[in-house]
């Protein structure tokens, strides 16, 4: 450490804490030590105090992105509520016809990987917490367009906006929480978006249940306005305000969120030797391919793409998007509003339990125990299907489908989470903003195509055949994140950079090795026994 660092340093240390040789008897170094343990839990309580005060910085700042992960939520289950409406004989509002109604569905998922394009470079140039704040604005637009609709052009303008909204959200807002959360509680909350996308859909759903559709899409749009005044209220992240050269402002955000203004130094004074370092080794001239291209980002990349088209074929959102006609084939006559009510629901709880899961179990355990879940339950319900075939419906076929289904969707709730915290965690900060926004706008290009060619697929395999390739994708998950998914839960992201700079792809850790890290916040990382190969 430098002499001026030094020295800035001492600014934040008590002159208490500073240590003397004291001469004399056996009666002043018993006077000493006692003092010496007093002050040492006088300090215990106050270093307490300050986790306790930056935890909930932390919180509330993640819980400002939260209202607008719910808001944007929203959007995605209105389609759901709004088709039915619009289809019924009663009205002739904006009338439509199935192929209209297919656009107005898809065209949401159309507009969101433009957003997610515009979100990586508007997040490195403007920051995380600014361009949050601009999500606001098409998605309030898009709702009011909505809300005043007299003809079916407005009604696909508007809902393109929301989806622009929600791509430009996604990548920036995992990428705000794993910046300004410490290791230990960003696995808790770097899964709540996905939990507040879950409420969101529950919300719109619950909405259009009572209300018509156009007093929905005029109170979709209190979540975004709340949204908006709260993230006008937290900080930027302290390692994109670093990276632009404003010392003065990273240190005060990581204040904030620390609740020590030692704490906060120090981590700083970590966090500019790594950015040092970094750009002693990093030519000026490099564009966005070339870093990656680099070994620290292209096997994240690697492991991302894979496992998120691995996801898709192991049918996440086709569960989702499909629930009600899935069960209808198990010869079940359901209301349609109550049984996306219902999916809804149990996503909610599941995104809830499996965040408090985050806490306690490894992210590889979590993805290998959720894939071989979710394959195995696929397994079942496609060999009870082909077991069936032909076969006249009974009672318990709908008994069979559901149990098997509602355990396929607490299993693979987890799958549905991971690409995001992985975006989150994985990428190097130098290029996360720009990486992240492109790997969403190319998860949801994928998905689309997926969604539209997936009734052609299920006529031409049966659901008995879906099913199966449900389930081997689900194992090929499980393989696949056990031989190249590193273990994140605990580390902080330039642990995990500095792995991803090694030469090995594969993961080989022991647990006598993964044991040795030392997960308390803000303390440095012990060394690792365990080998990586």
């Amino acid at each position: 450490m430098s002499v001026e660092r030094d020295d800035e340093y001492l600014k934040f240390v008590p002159h208490s804490m500073s240590y003397h040789v004291v001469p004399g008897g056996e009666f002043q170094c018993k006077k000493a030590n006692h003092n010496s343990r007093k002050l040492s839990t006088i300090d215990e309580q106050d270093d307490d105090v300050a986790n306790q005060k930056g935890i909930t910085h932390q919180i509330l700042a993640t819980c400002a992105v939260l209202l607008l992960s719910a808001g944007c939520g929203m959007p995605i289950g209105y389609s759901a509520i709004l088709l039915p409406q619009l289809t019924d004989k009663n009205t002739t509002e904006i009338p439509i016809d199935v192929e209209t109604g297919s656009w107005i569905t898809s065209i949401h998922s159309l507009a969101t990987p433009f957003g997610s394009l515009l979100s990586g470079p508007l997040a490195d140039y403007l920051g995380r917490r600014k361009t949050l704040i601009i999500a606001v604005i098409p998605l309030l637009m898009g709702w009011s367009s909505m809300a005043i609709a007299r003809g079916i052009k407005v009604v696909l303008f508007a809902r393109f906006l929301c989806g622009f909204a929600t791509g430009i959200l996604g990548g920036p807002g995992q990428v705000y929480i794993a910046e300004t959360t410490e290791p230990n509680l960003r696995s808790l909350l770097i899964g709540a978006p996905y939990v507040a996308y879950s409420l969101g859909i529950l919300l719109v759903y619950s909405l259009g249940y009572m209300m018509n559709w156009r007093v929905v899409a005029w109170c979709a749009n209190i979540l975004p306005l709340l949204a908006m005044i709260s993230i006008s209220f937290i900080p930027e992240t302290p390692a994109w305000l670093l990276r632009s050269g404003d010392e003065k402002r990273a240190l005060q955000a990581l204040s904030f969120l620390r609740g020590s203004d030692i704490s906060a130094q120090k981590e700083l004074n970590d966090m500019k030797q790594r950015l040092a370092k970094e750009r002693a080794t990093t030519r000026t001239n490099e564009n966005i391919f070339q870093l990656c291209s680099q070994r620290v980002a292209i096997k994240p990349l690697v492991i991302v793409i894979v496992f998120s088209l691995l996801q898709m074929f192991s049918g996440t959102f086709i569960v989702i998007f499909y629930a009600v006609n899935m069960i209808s084939e198990f010869g079940a006559e359901l209301d349609p509003t109550q049984a996306a009510i219902a999916t809804a629901a149990v996503r909610a709880v599941c995104c809830m339990v499996f965040c408090v899961i985050l806490i306690f179990v490894r992210r590889r355990r979590i993805m290998m125990v959720s894939g071989i879940g979710s394959g195995l339950f696929c397994l079942v319900l496609s060999c009870y299907q082909y077991a069936r075939h032909d076969q006249p419906k009974m009672s318990y076929d709908i008994l069979v489908g559901g149990i098997c289904l509602l355990g396929y969707i607490i299993f693979n709730t987890a799958l549905m989470v991971m690409p995001g915290i992985m975006i989150g965690e994985l990428f190097p900060a130098r290029i996360r903003g720009r990486t992240a926004g492109g790997v969403f706008a190319s998860m949801n290009v994928a998905l689309f195509i997926f969604a539209k060619k997936f009734p052609a697929l299920q006529v031409m395999l049966k659901m008995r055949g879906v099913f199966l390739v449900f389930g081997v994708s689900s194992f090929l998950i499980t393989v696949f994140m056990c031989l190249f998914q590193p273990e994140t839960k605990g580390r902080s992201l330039e642990h995990i950079e500095d792995y991803f700079n090694g030469s090995n792809w594969l993961w080989f850790r022991r647990d006598r090795g993964y044991k040795t890290v030392n997960l308390q916040p803000l303390q440095p990382l012990k060394a690792n026994r365990g080998t990586d190969a």
